[in-house]
């Protein structure tokens, strides 16, 4: 480890709190970079560095609670090809982690671990949490692929790219979105859940039975799969649970009408209270839905529209694929 003039580079100067990325982005160009030129500069036209795969701090959701792992100087992805990793690869890893200075931008780095430099190509780190290299393009991959998978392929911050590979992949999945039909799927799937868990469940049988458990556990899936909804009803690729409500809240649409019905479900004491909470939710829905041209008018339905969204699904190819899956909508 070396020494780093605290002085040149205050936190002070950076939003607060420090983003991975921003930290990552400052390091790479103050730290590593150098290092880089001086002693690889044959390698820097091909070299790319992100914040790519999996984690808060690849979507910018991070703070100070993200730090427990996986944050820091290791974010820091160099690529490469492959026969640039197999001549430099280990001397570039070693280089870069002996620069890494003790305090940087007012964290200890001492304390983050792991503080190991990976490189691998690009193909290789889209492989490992995509399960492919690239955007689905087939009906069977479209059906098969993760909808968080998808999310994290398409975020992430590029802190070197000179031939703009890393920039391009990135693109190339934010372009990317599911063929109508599957589309359809997936919010009819999700409207279902919101009847199971909200209407039918958590409205007339939970909340008057008084089982303020029961109402919670349905509660929590019916909050998750409005979000889930939401993104999809916006064409985005909905993320883990966890950062549900952190993406919804950058949504172009809709989000606006369901926000406050949020935030007083997350307030409501009593069981009635929030039946009367997640009824109004799913009548909000309703009417998006509505406005969407996906359902005929805002009347309530039985599975909330469901099957009628899952009747419109024409794809001979989609409709043989969802025939077995749960929950069953093979309606035609």
């Amino acid at each position: 480890m070396k020494e780093q003039d605290s002085s040149q580079f205050n936190p002070k100067n950076y939003a607060l709190p420090l983003k991975g990325h921003v930290y990552c982005k400052v390091l790479f160009n103050e730290v590593f970079l150098p290092v880089l030129k001086k002693r690889f500069p044959d390698v820097l036209p091909r070299l790319s560095a992100g914040i790519i795969g999996l984690g808060s701090d690849v979507l910018g959701a991070d703070d100070e609670l993200s730090r427990d792992h996986d944050w820091g100087p290791s974010k820091c992805q160099l690529l490469l090809p492959e026969e640039d990793i197999a001549e430099y690869g280990s001397s570039i890893s070693q280089a870069l982690e002996a620069a890494i200075p003790d305090a940087f931008l007012g964290i200890d780095t001492t304390k983050l671990e792991p503080k190991t430099i990976r490189i691998n190509t690009i193909d290789a780190v889209y492989h490992d949490f995509h399960e492919s290299a690239y955007p689905p393009v087939t009906i069977e991959e479209w059906a098969a692929a993760d909808d968080n998978n998808l999310c994290y392929a398409s975020s992430g911050f590029v802190l070197y790219d000179p031939s703009n590979a890393l920039s391009e992949r990135i693109s190339a999945f934010q372009k990317a979105y599911y063929p109508v039909d599957i589309w359809k799927w997936k919010i009819a799937s999700d409207l279902w859940g919101l009847w199971h868990n909200g209407d039918y469940n958590s409205c007339y049988r939970l909340a008057k039975r008084g089982d303020g458990i029961g109402l919670l556990i349905g509660q929590g899936a019916f909050v998750e799969g409005t979000l889930r909804l939401l993104c999809l009803l916006n064409k985005r690729f909905p993320v883990y649970w966890k950062w549900l409500h952190w993406q919804a809240q950058s949504l172009l649409k809709w989000m606006d009408r369901i926000e406050p019905s949020l935030k007083k479900l997350e307030s409501a004491n009593n069981h009635e209270t929030r039946s009367e909470i997640i009824h109004t939710i799913c009548q909000s829905i309703r009417e998006i839905l509505y406005k969407m041209d996906l359902l005929p008018d805002t009347e309530w339905r039985n599975y909330m529209g469901s099957e009628e969204i899952a009747l419109q699904i024409e794809s001979t190819q989609v409709k043989a694929l969802i025939r077995e899956k749960e929950p069953h909508l093979y309606v035609w």
